[in-house]
């Protein structure tokens, strides 16, 4: 379909829609702060579908939890946008709108997801997808977006950890969708004296949710909280002169796991990266390409299994290796039940300290920070503190965190932290109190 039109609706988006408009591939989850400015990015996102080159007589649905609140929520947006276009059309009865073109846009809820039944679609946002079913979009919208490709645009503000929150962890892993967070303190688009308002007038955990996009105010359980570590996505710090060091996840069973190494420098992220090689030799032949790369002073290996062979034969190269059994008592078995556990809790330790940075450009960075949010802990009748392993973490739907773990290794490297009055290795004119 050529439209050979160009379409005005009297839209103008502020900088962080424009970013998403830019961005926004077939799969897009987006966790937004109140007032961001949703509703109308949506309407205006499906507005521009229905006017797109693409198939003949587009179908668009914009689904909310419930009818009631599509059409309370986004009839009257939906309306403005699209009634000045010649042609269109509104009807008030089926809460629709077609277009002289043959496209139509109509309003859906969640709650009835049998009104979609039999539909194809060619677009479909899902508002405030944390209060959904998930059912509705598994049995009935995403089977509606298969016969032409369409595309969904997931979004809301968090609810904890409930299919939401795993959700857009799912997309921070895969390259192929588009994620982003927009929490109130980032975006500047309210005001502060509102900000400070509505503060006050809320507990601290619903104004984190609501203003500050926070998954994690009821997720007690949750190791290193997602809001922590990307928080850290192209934080500012130095570390010009700190040493790098190199952790090594092995996973060497044929279609399982692959394997994994992260580069730290001081608190910098450096290097991500998975392969799949099954055979000892070229996996540590790969670790010796990526040490003669970055030149760290230290590779540590996880010795358990496969891990055990990888690190001798790197031994016998000449590396700086350092074999972890990560299954073994911690140094600390008063306190944690494994080493494993020990160093997943440094981890945490360490972005609670704010040194870390994460390279947002950098290869697999969003399917790190994904991953090393995604164990929970617990405390054993010891009173010891258990980490999810990787079995515990699949039987609940979660893949395995080889980047995580990948890192989480480099956390055996006595020089974790940066002292706190060390400003030897800023970058020249960089001012220390942002690192301290």
């Amino acid at each position: 379909m050529k439209t050979g039109i160009t379409i005005h609706t009297g839209y103008t988006p502020h900088r962080f829609q424009q970013d998403i408009h830019a961005g926004l591939r077939r799969f897009s989850v987006l966790v937004c702060h109140r007032r961001f400015g949703k509703t109308v990015l949506c309407v205006n996102a499906l507005i521009d579908a229905a006017h797109r080159d693409g198939p003949p007589d587009q179908r668009l649905a914009y689904v909310a939890p419930t009818l009631t609140q599509a059409k309370r929520v986004a009839w009257d947006y939906l309306k403005r946008y699209a009634l000045g276009i010649p042609g269109s059309k509104a009807s008030e009865n089926e809460l629709r709108i077609d277009f002289e073109n043959g496209s139509r846009i109509s309003l859906h809820g969640a709650d009835n997801p049998d009104s979609l039944r039999g539909l194809y679609l060619d677009g479909a946002v899902l508002d405030e997808y944390a209060d959904f079913r998930p059912e509705a979009y598994a049995t009935v919208i995403r089977p509606a977006l298969s016969d032409r490709r369409g595309f969904a645009i997931f979004i809301g503000t968090p609810r904890g950890h409930n299919h939401f929150f795993d959700l857009y962890q799912a997309a921070l892993r895969n390259p192929g969708w588009f994620a982003a967070r927009f929490p109130a303190s980032a975006t500047r688009l309210l005001p502060e004296d509102e900000l400070d308002s509505a503060r006050s007038q809320m507990t601290d955990a619903q104004f984190r949710q609501e203003y500050e996009c926070d998954f994690d105010v009821t997720g007690e359980d949750t190791l290193i909280p997602l809001a922590l570590v990307l928080d850290s996505l192209d934080r500012q710090v130095g570390y010009r002169d700190a040493p790098a060091v190199m952790g090594l996840d092995v996973g060497m069973s044929l279609g399982g796991d692959p394997s994994a190494i992260v580069v730290r420098q001081g608190g910098r992220v450096v290097h991500a990266e998975e392969f799949r090689l099954d055979d000892t030799l070229v996996v540590a032949g790969r670790a010796r390409e990526c040490f003669h790369d970055f030149r760290p002073e230290a590779v540590y290996v996880d010795a358990v299994g496969w891990g055990a062979g990888v690190a001798h034969t790197l031994s016998g190269w000449g590396l700086p290796v350092t074999a972890v059994n990560v299954a073994e008592s911690s140094s600390s078995s008063e306190r944690f039940n494994r080493r494993r556990d020990e160093l997943w809790w440094k981890a945490r330790e360490f972005f609670a300290s704010r040194v870390v940075c994460l390279d947002e450009a950098a290869p697999l960075v969003r399917k790190l920070a994904a991953e090393l949010s995604s164990p929970r802990f617990a405390y054993l009748p010891s009173g010891r503190i258990k980490v999810e392993g990787k079995d515990e973490l699949k039987r609940r739907g979660v893949s395995s965190p080889n980047l995580a773990d990948a890192f989480v290794l480099t956390m055996a490297h006595a020089d974790r932290f940066r002292p706190a009055d060390d400003t030897s290795n800023l970058e020249e004119g960089q001012d220390p109190s942002r690192f301290l």
